[in-house]
């Protein structure tokens, strides 16, 4: 029997600039498609490194390219040079030349908070603007608790996830389950389980993509096979960010 919606997971990560620009143009693309209303989205977690500095200790994300992720400087500009090319694409502001790397642990926790009044989507595009755009070090518990409120979270229940482990253990799940399905890189769009597209693509595909697995899940009461993956522009499990 099919279930009353269809599910659409997406593995993110806030440092990972095509996250910010796949998640907008995924929800342009929803704002064109039919039957949103039938839709269960479902973000979820993923670290492109752990060990970075915590708590508003980051530091500017061009060391760590060059100094942790191995980039060459010729590397970073032409990185840089299309990513600019697509935030303006996307209408976006272009600012990751003064960003900061950071642990994106505690803005996950945040992100789980938020799941639970249906925030998250919002929370979540607040904290990748704060990123790529604004160049804010996304680990400050100010900034974590700015965002909150600005979405309507109270901050006393903002600093006791922050003092706490709470939604630890949920990322933890989040990033095993994407190593158990075989994704590695994000952001991944996983749609009903059968149709993914790893990195960002274009508003066309993401709509192509969406009606064909909608289509597909109103026809249909199998169990699902292996994913048919689209790969476009991705940040992969060991840091780094495709040119």
């Amino acid at each position: 029997m099919t279930p009353d919606k269809m599910k659409i997971e997406v593995w993110t990560d806030i440092m990972c600039p095509y996250c910010y620009l796949g998640k907008i143009h995924f929800e342009k693309a929803l704002r064109q498609f039919n039957h949103t209303d039938e839709l269960n989205v479902v973000w979820k977690a993923f670290q492109l490194n752990p060990d970075l500095p915590d708590k508003g200790n980051g530091y500017p994300v061009k060391e760590y390219l060059v100094n942790s992720a191995g980039y060459p400087e010729e590397g970073i500009k032409s990185m840089f040079e299309n990513l600019k090319k697509l935030a303006d694409e996307a209408g976006v502001e272009f600012n990751l030349q003064n960003a900061v790397a950071a642990n994106t642990h505690d803005a996950h926790r945040l992100i789980k908070l938020a799941s639970k009044r249906g925030l998250d989507s919002a929370v979540l595009m607040k904290l990748s603007k704060a990123y790529f755009e604004e160049a804010k070090d996304y680990s400050s518990w100010d900034l974590l608790i700015s965002i909150g409120k600005e979405v309507g979270l109270e901050e006393d229940e903002i600093r006791t996830m922050l003092e706490s482990d709470e939604y630890s253990y949920e990322i933890k799940q989040d990033i095993q389950e994407a190593g158990n399905l075989g994704f590695d890189t994000v952001p991944t769009f996983l749609m009903d389980k059968r149709q993914a597209i790893v990195g960002s693509e274009p508003v066309e595909l993401f709509l192509e993509v969406l009606n064909k697995s909608y289509n597909d899940w109103k026809s249909r009461n199998t169990e699902a096979a292996n994913p048919e993956i689209i790969k476009g522009k991705s940040c992969s499990a060991d840091g780094t960010c495709e040119i």
